[in-house]
């Protein structure tokens, strides 16, 4: 006799599920969701029940971290699963994570856990171990099985984004790691604990593991209480509706919301085919090169997409063409691509009563085995796969939003682009006391880019993640006493311009204050490259990348004691160094990921994100908002010349006159620069077929030449020959 219902295994109860799917269309198989039709008050009372428990315990357990991630940055999930491992409600925090956790027990069932270690009443799970579907080790999940009379009925889940891995780079964001073995923490699917309690064992992992011990082990134990407490939530709703309503009325919310997306996508979206592609650097040459061989190169990745929104309301993304698996920190499974892509979804058209899996049910890929989201290679690095796989967050959000334009839905436009920073630290205090820390407060807010009708907003909205917080600088500054802030501002000019432009990014400028013994600090940076080369709407243009700003044995503590101003953000450090204003040593710019950086008193580090696409051409800006820009400092009078063709006055007021002959001279040197497209293809394809491509592009297309689908459309597109190779 197995766990489930009816006796049987949860591995049969697993194969049954996905089984009667594809069989049927819908799903669990419900062609009829009779608790919906037949009572729809009571259905909805049952399902904000469920809805309210997610959400009392987050709230209670987060009070048990000490992790500003989760205290202030909304960095966490609670969720409620089915036994097959479908997600039902969740709390509001880390809503892409209710897609990834159908893949742990999925594991946990083929695994055979059911035997052994076994499951049962009370037991504590762990898992961050991204072949077992966590989408990288800094995502750690608990979870929990709900019994009722020895009967699986479901699952309860709480997780969150801990501070640090224990990799080759501080914090939990690492951009530097060849293997698995050098990713850090890493645990497959466990037993952590029994009677509801994590062994003391476990504690002991964390410890040695990791450098943020007591983060990491008052996270873990915040986990646990969550899932407990929402665990005993979900029981008293079973005592009220009988376990056979609560049976059947989980699936029938899945089942009901699926249905609720198809129609959206159906009633919205123009079908048809999409293109979209992203590009960006990793660069390991001479970095991580020095001390393994395999990874001395960089890569110049290439990430392209063909959506189909298909007419019974079904979207599937065809990723034929990807970069391979490689010896870098960025594959990544089907899991991560599907937990973290689906932020791209909720703003679009998965805003609904709950989070939950219904979005697996009527979105599909196509990963190909040896790419960089589908390796074969079992040890392959994973720690920072998301910064790769959140690239295409964005090609849903982009795509949709043509889509829906295409239909007049221009208020339900929202297109993005790329964007995020956070930083890892490590270091040894003056008495020799050892401490690590991170922040991630340019991931959790952002800009939004701007829409067919109005600008983006600044950097105080985050679009991926529900309820997301840019967090209390305060907070970081007690946890992260060597780094203190001296700005935190939206940067002028920071946005992708356009006739609507982008809301203005975010920078913050530390000053590094009596580190000790030592310091060092590893960036993410989610942008670089070419990523953002065709990411701007219907003319605009895309959002700028992140940046990366260290300037080393600086002169600041000297323009503090004189009581002069001092810089907030890189482009004053910048300027200010220009005119002598601020002396430094040496500087350190990354368009991108840094290595790690080793920092001394007085140094300088300046991070800025969020600086989101515009939408349409510039110089068809109203003078008015121009003029608001001028005013408001968002736009510099420089910036309004060049990009927007307006001229402004000392009071910042538009001259009209002048705007409108100097805009039509940019039109008109526009025209005398343009090249027509035949005339462009002829001379792009002689490039090509003299191979004229730098290191790093041939590379790339050496790669992707050996997919039959990009060789076939590379090959029609410049009209090569057939034995053609790179």
């Amino acid at each position: 006799m197995g766990i489930c219902y009816q006796g049987k295994t949860l591995k049969e109860a697993v194969a049954e599920k996905e089984g009667i799917f594809k069989e049927t269309g819908y799903a669990y198989g419900l062609k009829e969701i009779k608790l919906v039709e037949s009572d729809p008050a009571k259905f909805m009372r049952f399902q904000m029940r469920l809805v309210a428990s997610c959400i009392g315990a987050r709230e209670m357990a987060k009070l048990i971290s000490a992790n500003p991630m989760s205290l202030i940055q909304g960095e966490l999930l609670f969720l409620l699963a089915t036994p097959e491992g479908d997600c039902v409600s969740a709390s509001y925090g880390l809503a892409g994570h209710v897609q990834a956790f159908p893949f742990m027990i999925q594991a946990i069932a083929k695994l055979g856990f059911e035997e052994d270690p076994g499951i049962t009443a009370g037991d504590v799970f762990f898992n961050n171990d991204a072949l077992y579907g966590a989408p990288h080790n800094a995502d750690c999940y608990n979870f929990v099985p709900i019994f009722y009379k020895d009967e699986l009925i479901g699952w309860t889940v709480g997780l969150n984004h801990i501070v640090d891995v224990g990799g080759l780079q501080p914090g939990g964001l690492g951009t530097i790691s060849p293997s698995v073995f050098t990713d850090g923490f890493t645990v497959p699917p466990t037993k952590i604990g029994a009677n509801f309690k994590t062994h003391k064992w476990w504690d002991l992992h964390w410890k040695r593991r990791t450098r943020t011990e007591v983060f990491n082990i008052l996270d873990d134990k915040m986990r646990t209480a969550g899932s407990v407490a929402l665990h005993n939530r979900v029981l008293e709703v079973v005592e009220e509706f009988g376990v056979d309503y609560f049976r059947q009325g989980i699936k029938e919310i899945i089942e009901r919301e699926r249905r609720v997306l198809i129609e959206r996508i159906k009633t919205m979206a123009v079908p048809g085919m999409y293109n979209y592609l992203h590009m960006n650097m990793v660069n390991y040459k001479g970095i991580v090169g020095k001390l393994f061989a395999a990874s001395n190169r960089d890569w110049f990745m290439h990430q392209p997409a063909e959506m189909h929104i298909l007419p019974d309301g079904r979207i599937h993304a065809d990723l034929e063409g990807l970069t391979s698996e490689d010896e870098f920190h960025c594959n990544g499974y089907e899991s991560a691509l599907r937990m973290l892509t689906s932020l791209g979804c909720w703003p679009m058209f998965a805003y609904t009563q709950t989070l939950n899996t219904a979005l697996q049910y009527m979105t599909s890929w196509n990963i190909p085995p040896g790419s960089l989201f589908n390796p074969q290679n079992p040890f392959a690095g994973t720690v920072m796969s998301l910064m790769q796989v959140g690239k295409y967050i964005w090609m849903y959000q982009n795509c949709l939003s043509l889509s829906f334009f295409s239909r007049g839905y221009l208020e339900e436009c929202f297109p993005q682009d790329p964007a995020g920073v956070g930083y890892g630290l490590a270091g040894v205090m003056k008495d020799g006391f050892r401490w690590a820390g991170g922040d991630m407060t340019l991931i959790t807010c952002w800009a939004s880019g701007a829409t067919p009708f109005k600008d983006g907003d600044p950097a105080s909205v985050c679009s991926p993640n529900p309820a997301a917080d840019q967090g209390e600088a305060e907070l970081a500054e007690f946890l992260q006493p060597t780094n203190l802030n001296i700005g935190r501002t939206l940067i002028p000019n920071y946005c992708g311009h356009g006739k609507f432009r982008g809301g203005l990014g975010t920078g913050i400028c530390q000053m590094i204050m009596e580190p000790g013994q030592s310091l060092i600090a590893a960036v993410m940076g989610a942008t670089s490259g070419q990523g953002r080369c065709a990411l701007g709407m219907s003319g605009g243009y895309p959002g700028l990348s992140d940046v990366v700003y260290f300037a080393h044995d600086t002169n600041i503590r000297d323009i503090l004691k004189e009581g002069k101003p001092y810089p907030t953000h890189f482009v004053e450090i910048g300027q200010w160094l220009k005119d002598g204003r601020l002396k430094a040593g040496s500087v350190e710019v990354f368009r991108g990921s840094s290595p790690n950086v080793p920092l001394k008193d007085g140094d300088l580090m300046a991070c800025a994100s969020g600086a989101r696409m515009g939408w349409g051409d510039p110089i068809e800006r109203r003078y008015g908002l121009a003029e608001k820009d001028v005013h408001y400092g968002w736009i510099t009078p420089q910036a309004a010349k060049s990009i927007y063709g307006v001229l402004t006055d000392n009071k910042g007021q538009v001259k009209v006159a002048e705007s409108d002959a100097l805009r039509a001279d940019i039109r008109k040197v526009r025209k005398e620069k343009s090249l027509d497209a035949k005339d462009w293809w002829k001379q792009e394809r002689e490039k090509v077929l003299a191979k004229d491509f730098s290191e790093n592009v041939r590379s790339m297309y050496t790669d992707c030449l050996k997919w039959p689908k990009f060789r076939r459309e590379f090959m029609g597109m410049w009209q090569l020959p057939e034995d053609y190779k790179v």
